[in-house]
């Protein structure tokens, strides 16, 4: 298994508080030395929103494929679960 799909099994086990996601999703993909922080953007995607999940692209500087996260808060709005997470082809 790559660096990088092992990241993704790792994000999607992935619960934060709502406003932590995006460093949460970088500090994951650095840990697992996928690509440092400052190559990593992680950007809401409304388009691929996905029953009630709020969908988050990923976007590493070099890599033509986007990690698509789709998390889910919680009841109070203050946690985030990640529900999926995969590379966009």
């Amino acid at each position: 298994m790559e660096k990088i799909d092992e990241a993704i099994d790792r994000i999607r086990e992935l619960e934060c508080a709502t406003g932590n996601l995006e460093d949460r999703v970088e500090e994951i993909l650095e840990d697992y030395r996928v690509a440092n922080k400052n190559q990593i953007s992680v950007k809401r995607d409304k388009h691929l929103d996905k029953d009630e999940s709020q969908a988050y692209r990923v976007e590493i500087a070099g890599q033509n494929q986007p990690i698509i996260v789709l998390a889910k808060s919680g009841y109070d709005d203050y946690v985030a679960k990640v529900t999926d997470a995969y590379s966009k082809s």
